[in-house]
């Protein structure tokens, strides 16, 4: 091989690396602005059997939840658990809860946030199921409600979660359930503050878009998997 054609091999190489990288960017330059309001996904529910309010913000979720049941659209509302060691949004070791216990400013017997306010905002009792037991991750949600409720899945299930976690929460459930006859539909919370358009000028919101995307990703690789 000559001297030209290796130095002809090398500039074309570098040509469609230059190329790569320059789409490479573009893409990244396009979709960037958008990445906020793609994550953010709501189907069109007219009637559903059950929603299920993931945990996370109890209080804006089951805000949604009240709303839902109100306009007739789902029968019930199904609620997964905070973890009680979970303090003001904080979760704390076992000797601060203890403490907390002692001091009588954390009553691990109470009832779920979730389901106290939606009975309070009028949720009939028996319309409200609180799953026994918090999962860690959308993951393990999915198939905690999977499995307390087998064979006797709805036909259609709302999901309720932070804007944010919409698409994700979606991606995971359907795939949880895609061996099950249940369509699976997204209403992310009305009352989340997060700003998908110009997400960037907003640290709180850049921090979620990017911890968003990583947990997608995380998400995404732990079902394709099988863990």
């Amino acid at each position: 091989m000559t001297a030209q054609c290796c130095a002809r091999r090398r500039r074309t190489f570098r040509r469609i690396v230059f190329v790569l990288v320059a789409a490479l960017l573009l893409a990244l330059g396009l979709f960037i602005p958008h990445a906020g309001s793609w994550l953010v996904v709501q189907d069109t529910v007219s009637h559903a059997e059950a929603a299920v309010v993931l945990s996370g913000l109890p209080t804006s979720r089951a805000f949604a939840a009240r709303d839902l049941y109100r306009r007739g659209i789902v029968d019930a509302i199904w609620v997964i658990p905070e973890p009680v060691a979970k303090i003001e949004g904080e979760m704390v070791g076992d000797e601060i809860f203890a403490e907390l216990i002692r001091l009588r400013l954390v009553d691990p017997s109470a009832e779920q946030w979730a389901r106290r306010l939606l009975v309070a905002m009028g949720v009939p009792s028996d319309k409200i199921v609180v799953l026994p037991a918090p999962a860690h991750g959308t993951i393990n949600e999915a198939r905690q409600v999977r499995q307390v409720f087998h064979g006797r899945l709805p036909e259609r299930l709302v999901l309720i979660t932070s804007k944010s976690a919409s698409r994700r929460a979606r991606y995971i459930f359907r795939r949880v359930f895609q061996r099950d006859d249940v369509e699976i539909l997204s209403y992310p919370t009305p009352y989340d503050p997060f700003e998908a358009g110009r997400w960037w000028t907003a640290p709180r919101n850049a921090l979620t878009v990017v911890t968003e995307y990583e947990k997608l990703l995380i998400n995404v690789l732990t079902l394709a998997m099988g863990s």
